[in-house]
């Protein structure tokens, strides 16, 4: 059911699409928020790195904190002072300056190291991890001091940790999954395990110090969790409204789609002449629709009426030899009934005249079964490749022969550029094409005038045809001339010798057969003046065959 196909399909892509920005923003906030976070972790393994480095380079604690103790001072000339004494006396000039500015600043970073939030004295490192990173309460931050053995050989130790790493340390979840680091460097690990936790970790270090920053992500993961759990009640809601707007959207837009299903049901044989019609409907899909719709049914009323039409010709065609037929016969059997016998000679006359109309009768029946082939596309062609213009040539001598007898002038307009262009046609039939056109030139044209069989190249076809001096054929009759049976005034009143009379059914033949072999023909008339009939064919080169011939 199309409704239902409308609706589910509708539901799916609005679920795609929810899924879709789903998943879409899910990452988004994720790499966002991880995002951040490495750069704060980043931003605090340095900062602390750096502050550590500027310690002194003592062996332990306890000389840090006499260090910081010796440091403080009340006023910046007690800093000068003491730090004019740590310089060595050999020291003049810019060295000196260097230098004594060099300890000022590594006192005062001590002395401001060394106090707490609350401006107490504190364990130094405390001081500087409690100025360095962002929450003291979550950061795990350990920091190891870098030594050599004699034997050159890196060792690191303990030097700082956070309280609330206790015992452990986060060092050995790392260590695995570093590579070679360079000096100065640091970098966001992947998230780790750690405690039952996932645990995201900075490193920083150079040659004294090698500091490590983690911070538990539980939060930004109950965060997305909360997220999805978000999204998946949303779902469900989501496709109850999908359903019931798919449901409205179908009815709404199939509405105008079933009407124009009733008023075609509606149309049938005895009024194919109604068309669809559709007030205050002007989308253009449903305008595209009634129009192909009101143009097949216009066609259907053109194929009804033709079919009547011929029907009805077709019947009094061969009535018409029927009823000679019969009274040829019973014209005869009157004279047996009368004499008892049958003059020879009036025997030989109704023969002759009863084959004349079986003659009649059977090539309005071939016809009929040619027509036939050629509608239900079974027209056999055994195509060949031919020059046209050779081919014609041949064709005019014998049609010469005939204008002769009946005191016409035939002329061949063949153009010479034509003389090695091929066209793939079958003779047989061709030679219907240009035999039938001849044949009605030369039947209709007056004695005197003068019937052409003419060849010219266009491009990727050949025009040929026939052109004539007879009566011409009237402006009305021109677009009726290829239909079935139909003749005009001329072919009804002409020739009285029933060899020669018009069945109506040559240029449909000749019609059907240009079609067949993929080209068109074309007529052109002025009354008095005569007619021209010309034929395209596609060349070799470019071939176009019609539609449900075959090549044998």
């Amino acid at each position: 059911m199309l409704r239902l196909r409308l609706i589910l399909w509708y539901s799916l892509l609005v679920l795609l699409t929810i899924s879709a920005i789903g998943f879409f923003q899910y990452y988004r906030i994720r790499q966002s928020l991880f995002a951040a976070l490495d750069a704060s972790l980043v931003d605090d393994a340095r900062t602390t790195l750096s502050l550590v480095s500027t310690l002194p380079a003592s062996a332990n604690k306890e000389e840090m904190h006499r260090h910081g103790e010796v440091h403080s001072a009340n006023s910046l000339r007690e800093l000068i002072d003491h730090a004019l004494q740590e310089v060595p006396d050999t020291m003049r000039g810019t060295e000196l300056a260097d230098r004594v500015v060099s300890e000022i600043i590594d006192q005062v970073l001590s002395e401001l190291s060394f106090q707490d939030s609350g401006g107490r004295m504190a364990d130094p490192l405390d001081a500087i991890v409690e100025r360095s990173v962002s929450s003291r309460r979550n950061n795990l931050v350990e920091v190891y001091g870098v030594t050599k053995d004699a034997a050159n050989r890196t060792h690191e130790e303990v030097f700082f940790r956070t309280a609330n790493l206790g015992t452990d340390t986060i060092m050995r979840a790392v260590r695995p999954r570093q590579e070679h680091w360079s000096s100065d460097t640091t970098a966001a690990y992947s998230t780790i395990s750690f405690r039952d936790e996932h645990v995201r970790v900075a490193r920083a270090h150079n040659d004294r110090f090698d500091v490590y920053v983690g911070f538990p992500v539980t939060d930004i993961e109950d965060s997305l969790n909360s997220f999805w759990d978000s999204f998946y009640i949303g779902l469900p809601i989501a496709l109850v409204i999908s359903i019931l707007g798919g449901l409205w959207l179908a009815r709404k837009a199939l509405r105008p789609i079933e009407q124009i299903a009733g008023m075609a049901q509606e149309i049938g044989a005895k009024n194919l002449s109604k068309r669809i019609e559709l007030p205050g409907k002007r989308d253009p899909e449903l305008m595209t629709l009634i129009e192909t719709l009101n143009s097949m049914f216009a066609r259907l009323e053109s194929s009804f009426q033709q079919v009547s039409q011929f029907t009805s010709d077709a019947s009094h065609e061969l009535k018409t030899p029927l009823s000679i037929m019969m009274g040829e016969i019973e014209q005869a059997e009157r004279h047996l009934e009368t004499a008892n016998s049958l003059d020879p000679e009036e025997a030989r006359q109704v023969l002759i005249s009863l084959m004349e109309e079986v003659d009649r009768m059977q090539r309005i029946v071939e016809g009929l079964l040619l027509l036939s082939k050629t509608d239900d596309r079974q027209l056999a062609l055994h195509r060949e490749s031919i020059v046209l213009l050779d081919y014609l040539e041949s064709l005019g001598e014998d049609a010469t022969i005939l204008a002769e007898e009946r005191g016409l002038n035939l002329k061949c307009a063949l153009d010479s550029h034509a003389k090695n262009v091929r066209i793939s046609a079958d003779k047989t039939w061709l030679y219907q094409v240009v035999m039938n056109l001849l044949d009605n030139a030369l039947k209709y044209t007056p004695e005197g005038g003068t019937v052409t069989l003419f060849l010219e190249p266009a491009g990727h076809e050949l025009r040929f045809g026939v052109a004539d001096t007879g009566p011409g054929i009237a402006k009305d009759d021109l677009p009726k001339i290829f239909r079935r049976f139909y003749r005009t005034d001329e072919a009804r009143s002409g020739p009285s010798d029933t060899t020669h009379r018009s069945l109506g059914l040559g240029l449909a033949i000749v019609k059907s057969i240009v079609e067949a072999h993929g080209g068109t023909i074309e007529v052109t008339s002025e009354l008095g003046h005569g007619t021209r009939f010309t034929v395209a064919m596609p060349t070799d080169a470019h071939p176009t065959l019609g539609v449900g011939t075959s090549n044998e």
